[in-house]
């Protein structure tokens, strides 16, 4: 395990995204627009009209992924994770009326009616992320 001791917290960014915006896209831009390098997501709740995401498949060494895309009017229950160095890395729960579904978001994610998102800047933190020799970006500070 390798531990990462920020100073403290900074700005708080509150997006509010519309029918038809794309969500990581979204967030990516207002990321670099506000000059944001590392943050942790608070919450994160809305309707998705079409969800693209990642998720894995088995227990090799290096990661195997599929890619899901569901088109179908879908709630967004959760998304969690870190921004590092202006990327985020988020996984979300969504679920239609008959099932759920989790992963990694992808880009080409679009909301429906609505999605709103807060994140909290962290500040003394100097991230970034390296594959591994095993294919895994894992975190390390520069």
């Amino acid at each position: 395990m390798v531990r990462f001791i920020g100073e403290g917290t900074g700005r708080v960014i509150v997006l509010n995204l519309k029918r038809g915006e794309l969500l990581l896209e979204s967030v990516e831009q207002e990321l670099a627009a506000a000059g944001v390098k590392n943050a942790i997501i608070t919450g994160a709740i809305g309707s998705l009209k079409k969800a693209v995401f990642h998720r894995v498949t088995g227990m090799e060494r290096e990661p195997v992924d599929e890619f899901v895309t569901v088109e179908k009017p879908l709630e967004l229950a959760s998304l969690q994770g870190v921004v590092v160095d202006g990327h985020p890395h988020f996984h979300m729960v969504i679920s239609d009326l008959e099932k759920t579904y989790t992963g990694h978001l992808e880009h080409g994610t679009e909301v429906l009616y609505l999605v709103e998102i807060t994140l909290l800047e962290v500040s003394g933190l100097d991230l970034h992320r390296v594959k591994d020799r095993d294919n895994i970006a894992i975190l390390t500070q520069k």
